[in-house]
């Protein structure tokens, strides 16, 4: 509670110490000497309240970062790592599934030729064993005939739990990136950023723009 109180106490402090000069600071624009200086004024001043105010909060912000990245070790740990470890569970069942499921239908599908073969076999030996008795005519017409389509077990699927489905989750494993289209490439930004300071104004890449945005040393 203490430490609450505390926090309160010193925000107050400090809206009333900043928010006057960051609305100017905001607000204000360098269009001449006069204003340029005057910015470097501003700027002093928000620095040195800044530094005044530092001390206050620096312990309670070291505080705050070691429970925070405590519980974001203990987050991951209890909660993200078991909940991958499920989802890990989860695509291994779903590709044991899928395949399963395909080799079922694969297993029907050459039980059915094999029954359509058998068929056809015993419909050629019918008309030959009649052709072999001078039943010319009627082994023709048995030939003819469109065989009789074969019934097969449908292939049973493995059952999922009930309140489960499996659902195609597509994504992408890069494995050559030289193969890629231009499309899917992305700028490398770090690159770009270490040859711009490198050559300055005389950087030059097709569709890339060089600016020098500036920023302002201080010798404390």
């Amino acid at each position: 509670m203490s430490t609450s109180i505390e926090l309160v106490n010193i925000e107050s402090k400090a809206e009333q110490e900043m928010s006057a000069i960051m609305v100017k600071a905001a607000a204000f624009v360098v269009q001449d000497e006069q204003t340029y200086v005057d910015a470097d004024q501003i700027i002093t001043e928000v620095r040195g309240k800044v530094k005044a105010l530092e001390p206050e909060l620096q312990p309670m912000k070291e505080t705050a970062t070691r429970a925070w990245k405590a519980a974001v070790a203990l987050w991951k740990k209890y909660i993200d790592d078991p909940l991958e470890a499920c989802k890990t569970l989860d695509r291994k069942r779903y590709a044991w599934k899928k395949a399963e499921d395909r080799k079922r239908e694969e297993e029907a599908e050459a039980l059915r030729r094999a029954e359509e073969k058998k068929a056809a076999d015993a419909k050629l030996e019918l008309a030959a064993r009649m052709a072999e008795a001078g039943m010319k005519e009627q082994a023709e017409k048995v030939l003819d005939a469109p065989v009789a389509p074969v019934s097969v077990p449908e292939p049973v699927k493995v059952e999922a739990p009930r309140g489960q489905s499996n659902v195609e989750n597509w994504q992408v494993r890069v494995v050559d990136e030289s193969l890629l289209p231009r499309e899917y490439m992305t700028p490398d930004l770090v690159a770009l950023g270490r040859y711009a300071r490198l050559m300055k104004g005389k950087a030059s890449v097709p569709g890339v723009v060089f600016e020098d945005v500036g920023s302002v040393r201080r010798r404390v």
